[in-house]
């Protein structure tokens, strides 16, 4: 049996782990973030959707390794303008948007949709004045409230950010 797939997985489940502080200082540079490019026409045979996207992963002491958090962009092949998805876990405030921001600049907001096995699912257009911050900028910041008041923030390294956005057809 061939196990190659899980080689792959292992490999980008081991660059996006994400370390605690103290363990950050004396580990080695990390490397780049990598943001994975897909396009399927699953959804709909006349269109092909891409989509570019970075994960958050951490594990634990046992190696145990769980997606924690999504950025994704998309859009139909041959449309001029994406779409933003961020999956990010249970225990949110489904009455409080998702807002986003880069380099501590507000972009705007994206409001929720739906959640499912996968974890809750927020949504909205990438106006273009947030995909020129995304591209210029360095850190992308989904800030969102738990259920019990708490604030959250997920944040997304925007390195080759610009670099994938171009390559989608």
């Amino acid at each position: 049996m061939i196990r190659r797939p899980h080689i792959a997985l292992g490999a980008i489940l081991a660059m996006t782990t994400i370390q605690p502080a103290a363990a950050q200082e004396a580990a080695e540079p990390a490397a780049p973030p990598m943001w994975l490019i897909s396009c399927s026409n699953q959804a709909s045979f006349d269109e092909l959707l891409c989509e570019f996207s970075q994960s958050i992963i951490l594990t634990n002491q046992a190696g145990q390794s769980q997606r924690v958090a999504t950025a994704s962009f998309t859009r139909v092949v041959g449309a001029t303008g994406f779409d933003a998805v961020f999956s990010l876990p249970y225990e949110v405030s489904l009455q409080d948007d998702v807002t986003l921001s880069v380099d501590e600049t507000m972009l705007g907001t994206l409001s929720w949709q739906s959640c499912d096995a996968g974890g809750c699912y927020a949504r909205g257009p990438v106006a273009n004045a947030w995909m020129q911050a995304m591209r210029a900028g360095h850190q992308l910041s989904a800030a969102l409230k738990a259920r019990d008041g708490r604030d959250i923030t997920f944040t997304f390294a925007l390195n080759g950010f610009s670099r994938a956005a171009d390559m989608l057809p």
